[in-house]
């Protein structure tokens, strides 16, 4: 996980910004929370590296102008584990009313990108895949990110907070195409991967239990075989079986831990795994009618 989680990160960071830049910075803004103080719109992240990323594309947007170096600025990196950085007011308004007014009518996948970038994450827990985005409430992110999510066939959880509201993809598939329409196809492939491991440890892990269930089960059986032979020797009745009963227990004192079925492939006639079974039960009744003292003349009956 800790390997996608960068892979993720690295690419989100390292795209070219191309055409759209502007929806991309819009969208990290619209995911922070912020507060405006005189000219300049105050935001918190805690997330450098998306705060950098605007940084960049902000000075793309406004490249040229001589206000676009003075339009964003950090303030402080060390607020709680959090960074504050201010905003040009104006500059910020002329970002997100660009991004704002297509928002009914377009899938901006730039500004999806760009969202994902400050409020969102991927989490893979021992079982199962799930993408979250925490949008704030106040700007109607959250409605516009659930609207582009819903008219593309997507899944989507929502669970309301005071601040945000949560949007949250739980389908593996639908995580690995909205990943390709944000951009982020080698995380998409990674975690393509990623799921065909997991699936194929599954099911090593559900064949090696199965074994290991079936090799305990089959030496729990030889094991208590094992005693009926010792009781059965202790009477003195072993000698005195019919032959094919006799075998049986011959080849289990020669093959003490390997299965019924085994076990009947090595007899002088072999035998299914259920005749070995017929005639251990009928080694079982044999011991019990001796203990119980019937002195009827049931062992030299031939066996099946």
């Amino acid at each position: 996980m800790e390997s996608l989680n960068r892979t993720i990160w690295d690419e989100w960071g390292a795209a070219q910004a191309e055409r759209q830049g502007r929806d991309e910075a819009a969208g990290i803004m619209d995911g922070l929370p912020f507060r405006a103080r005189g000219e300049e719109l105050f935001f918190l992240s805690p997330r450098l590296f998306a705060v950098r990323r605007l940084m960049r594309l902000w000075s793309e947007c406004f490249a040229g102008r001589a206000e676009g170096q003075q339009g964003i600025r950090l303030v402080d990196t060390q607020r709680k584990g959090k960074i504050v950085f201010a905003a040009d007011k104006k500059q910020a308004a002329e970002l997100l009313s660009a991004t704002r007014s297509a928002a009914k009518r377009t899938r901006n996948w730039g500004w999806v990108r760009g969202l994902f970038g400050s409020c969102g994450a991927l989490y893979m827990p021992k079982a199962g895949y799930y993408l979250i985005m925490r949008p704030q409430a106040a700007n109607g992110s959250a409605e516009r990110l659930q609207a582009i999510l819903k008219s593309c066939g997507f899944t989507v959880g929502v669970r309301k907070r005071a601040t945000y509201r949560e949007l949250t993809l739980r389908d593996q598939q639908q995580i690995v195409t909205l990943l390709s329409r944000m951009g982020l196809v080698k995380t998409a492939l990674s975690l393509e991967e990623t799921a065909i491991y997991r699936s194929m440890r599954s099911h090593a892990n559900k064949l090696v239990n199965c074994d290991a269930a079936n090799i305990n089960k089959s030496i729990e059986a030889a094991r208590g075989q094992m005693e009926l032979i010792r009781r059965m020797d202790e009477l003195g009745i072993t000698e005195t079986l019919p032959e094919p009963l006799f075998e049986l227990i011959a080849a289990r004192k020669r093959n003490p831990s390997i299965s019924l079925k085994e076990l009947g492939q090595t007899l002088p006639r072999p035998i299914s795994k259920s005749t070995v079974e017929y005639r251990w039960r009928k080694l079982e009744h044999l011991l019990q009618t001796q203990l119980k003292g019937d002195d009827a003349n049931v062992l030299r009956k031939s066996g099946r």
